[in-house]
């Protein structure tokens, strides 16, 4: 008896288990069917499908871009010594409000105060030779070159002076605006090397923000819009501001323009260096029709949502506008298609098959017992939303 070659063998194998996964699968079907049959899906009495809808309201809805940015006085500055010398006086408390010439810091001044003392009496001196050398020069004793000479000693006399004077000047340390003053770090008695830190000054009379936008917004960007200002610091409250510049030229690393917006800040709240969220306001649009974005579906690239007519699934192409957020909730600006008071599905899209499909509307999840009771005269309308506030946009 010859032997089954290897070959053969595994060929009939494999045939047998193909066999059996096929009988496995036609049982399979055979009772998945009879299960279907006996328990088919819940569905509306008559074939009517059970959907979900809304009524298109009308609402104001904002285009808005969210950035972030740090808030910043209108005017800030670092008092620093502009001489070397030891601390005589400290004329403010630490936070209080200073006006502009008010004296913050005194130096000790006794040598520029002698310094000045000498350069006046040579000031004297080169002026009184000045009026002997004009006399003699006057009567033909001196020549014109001795007359210039001691006009050249007067005026060099007059430099040193105001050389000296001004010197005097910087040994007292005084406000350049009126602002609010911070910590001083240095005491009486300190020697102070000159270009040394000694406290810092802000104007919070007004406030500003520098803030970025990506530039594919920059030809909706003017000066005057609406800005509003959020801080961790102020949970549930927003500053209102209003752009104030908006910069030449778009960055070229990171795409975005740079804008400025400022506020005044009438409780002095706010401080500077805070971390700030930015809203700003590219467009408000008066009684829009929405529909939540959920309503809108795409069919052979078109548009279209589901308006519910006497009961049926009308299949409407719209033209959509701006998308926004309103309490979390994404909605769409129906431009074309629509009208206030029309009634599109909302969820259930994807059993409505053809056109003109009868659909029964289930009651709000939200809904009372009582209000989820169908009228007897047909379907129960769909819950309206509350008025809302005005829709933002997403950041952008």
């Amino acid at each position: 008896m010859n032997p089954v070659p290897f070959a053969q063998k595994s060929k009939r194998q494999r045939f047998a288990v193909i066999g059996v996964v096929v009988v496995a699968l036609a049982v399979a079907s055979y009772f998945g069917i009879q299960m279907n049959a006996n328990n088919p899906a819940p569905k509306a009495a008559g074939g009517v499908v059970v959907v979900e809808a809304t009524e298109v309201q009308p609402a104001d809805i904002q285009d808005v871009i969210t950035a972030i940015g740090t808030l910043r006085s209108a005017e800030s500055v670092v008092m620093k010594s502009e001489i070397s010398g030891r601390i005589a006086a400290v004329s403010f408390s630490d936070g209080s409000r200073v006006a502009k010439g008010d004296t913050l810091i005194t130096f000790d001044a006794s040598i520029q105060e002698a310094q000045v003392n000498q350069a006046k009496a040579e000031r004297d001196l080169a002026a009184a030779k000045l009026k002997r050398t004009q006399d003699l020069f006057d009567k033909k004793f001196l020549s014109a070159a001795a007359l210039d000479d001691a006009r050249a000693s007067e005026q060099i006399a007059q430099a040193k002076l105001a050389l000296a004077q001004a010197t005097l000047g910087k040994m007292s340390l005084r406000a350049p605006f009126s602002g609010v003053i911070g910590i001083r770090q240095v005491s009486v008695g300190d020697y102070i090397k000159e270009g040394a830190d000694l406290v810092n000054l802000e104007d919070t009379s007004s406030m500003k923000v520098d803030f970025r936008v990506p530039e594919q917004a920059s030809g909706r960007l003017r000066v005057g819009q609406v800005v509003g200002l959020q801080s961790d610091a102020f949970v549930g409250q927003s500053f209102p501001a209003k752009v104030t510049a908006v910069d030449s030229a778009v960055d070229p690393l990171g795409r975005s323009l740079l804008m400025r917006a400022e506020l005044r800040d009438v409780s002095q709240r706010l401080k500077p260096g805070m971390f700030m969220r930015v809203t700003l306001v590219l467009e408000t649009r008066k009684n829009a029709l929405t529909i939540p974005e959920e309503s809108v579906v795409t069919q052979q690239g078109r548009l279209l949502v589901f308006k519910v007519v006497d009961g049926k699934a009308v299949s409407t192409p719209v033209v959509t506008g701006l998308r926004v957020t309103n309490k979390d909730k994404a909605v769409v600006e129906v431009v074309k298609g629509l009208a206030a008071g029309d009634v599109v599905v909302t969820a259930g899209q994807i059993k409505i098959r053809g056109n003109n499909l009868p659909v029964k509307i289930a009651p709000a999840p939200s809904a009372s017992p009582a209000a989820a009771t169908p009228e007897k005269s047909g379907s129960p309308a769909p819950a309206k939303a509350a008025g809302p506030a005005p829709a933002k946009a997403t950041g952008q």
